[in-house]
């Protein structure tokens, strides 16, 4: 029952106060029960609390957002998280709790995670900044073997008669990066860019549909991420097209500024 009436009380500490009867109790109960993390509820009600104040914050660096998540995920799957008894064993209580908050603080955490994934609600230490697009080009780069960089060749199109710059693309990773510099800016609800890839391993007529995007306006470069539709095996060719907002599922390909083929 001690452990009962401990935990009880850290978790009325925890949300809403302890007068001075009770804080020496808690005192007087913890000198008995010294195993006792007292700080965790505390630690997890700040969590929540912190989680759910509506300020702007500054994203995480990704080493640091990665780090977190990792740790998050790892606790998670540890039996720390999922743990159903405590250190000592527990008596059945005469009565019910007075506070449903008595619990263990593994489930608590355990159940505010639930509670933020029901309500559509990211923690802001875990919310995941946008990549950098030109940090996670350099990235693939340098780091990934199978990574290939392919110069742009420009058709005289009047959209980039003079365009340059590169493909950087991973056929095991699927993923790459477009770098331009020269390419016109478009109007959204007139016309936009789209990327078609051309697989060796497929129908030369039905290339794969790489996203379309936008140029904005008095920007020298421009990096944009790729977002292939369907998984690429062997990418031969890539193509940039002229096409009405939203891009289309089979190109005319009347207007072509920009071209990449890859050697070999």
């Amino acid at each position: 029952m001690s452990r009962e009436r401990l935990n009880e009380l850290l978790a009325d500490r925890a949300t809403q106060g302890l007068d001075d009867v009770e804080q020496r109790e808690l005192d007087g109960l913890l000198l008995r029960l010294p195993d006792t993390d007292a700080d965790e509820l505390d630690r997890c009600a700040a969590a929540i609390d912190l989680a759910l104040v509506p300020v702007s914050h500054e994203p995480l660096p990704a080493h640091l957002r990665e780090r977190v998540l990792v740790d998050a995920r790892a606790y998670l799957a540890s039996g720390d998280a999922t743990r159903a008894r405590w250190a000592a064993p527990r008596e059945v209580p005469s009565a019910p709790s007075k506070t449903p908050w008595a619990a263990p603080a593994g489930w608590l955490a355990a159940a505010a995670i639930l509670v933020f994934a029901l309500l559509g609600v990211v923690p802001p230490l875990l919310e995941p900044a946008p990549p950098n697009p030109v940090d996670a080009r350099n990235d693939l780069l340098a780091n990934q073997a199978d990574a290939i960089r392919i110069a742009w060749t420009a058709t005289g199109d009047p959209a980039g008669p003079e365009a340059t710059g590169d493909v950087v693309w991973s056929d095991q990773r699927q993923q790459g990066y477009m770098r331009f510099s020269g390419l016109a800016a478009n109007d959204p609800s007139v016309s936009q860019y789209q990327l078609w890839i051309f697989d060796a391993t497929r129908d030369e007529r039905h290339p794969v549909d790489g996203g379309v995007f936008d140029i904005p306006a008095g920007e020298t470069e421009v990096v944009v991420p790729i977002h292939a539709r369907l998984p690429v095996a062997q990418a031969a060719l890539f193509a940039i097209t002229v096409e009405r907002p939203g891009g289309v599922v089979v190109s005319t390909r009347e207007r072509l500024p920009l071209l990449a083929k890859v050697d070999g």
